[in-house]
C-alpha cells in the first residue's frame, strides 16, 4: 500500500493500517518503515471480528485489503500479499468503477 499510496489518494481512497499492537509499537513500526498513513490499533480485535478478519492468539491470522464504497464492503483480498497488494486495489477500484 506503501508504493501505491500517491495514486490512491489521489483517487479518493482512504488508506490505514491495522493490528493488534499497541500505538507505540505501531508508531516505532511507521516510522521504520516510512509509512504514510495511519496504524489502527485494535488490541482485542473488536474491529476486526466486524470486519469478519479472524483473530487467533491475539494477532490477525492474515494480512487483507478491504474495498468500501458508499459504506459498504465491495471488494476484500484476503491473501494480502505486500508486495502487490496497492496495485491489487488499484485493480479492484477500477473494476468497482466499471473500467
Amino acid at each position: 500500500m506503501r508504493d501505491a499510496f500517491e495514486e490512491l489518494e489521489g483517487k479518493k481512497v482512504t488508506v490505514f493500517g491495522m493490528s493488534t499492537d499497541k500505538p507505540e509499537t505501531q508508531k516505532r513500526f511507521k516510522d521504520k518503515n516510512k509509512l504514510p498513513y495511519d496504524l489502527i490499533s485494535d488490541r482485542g480485535g473488536e474491529i476486526a471480528k466486524k470486519l469478519g478478519i479472524s483473530v487467533r492468539g491475539g494477532i490477525f491470522t492474515a494480512r487483507r485489503a478491504l474495498l468500501f464504497k458508499g459504506g459498504k464492503l465491495v471488494w476484500r483480498d484476503d491473501k494480502g500479499a505486500t508486495s502487490t497488494q496497492g496495485a491489487d486495489v488499484l485493480k479492484a477500484i477500477a473494476a468497482v468503477e466499471g473500467r
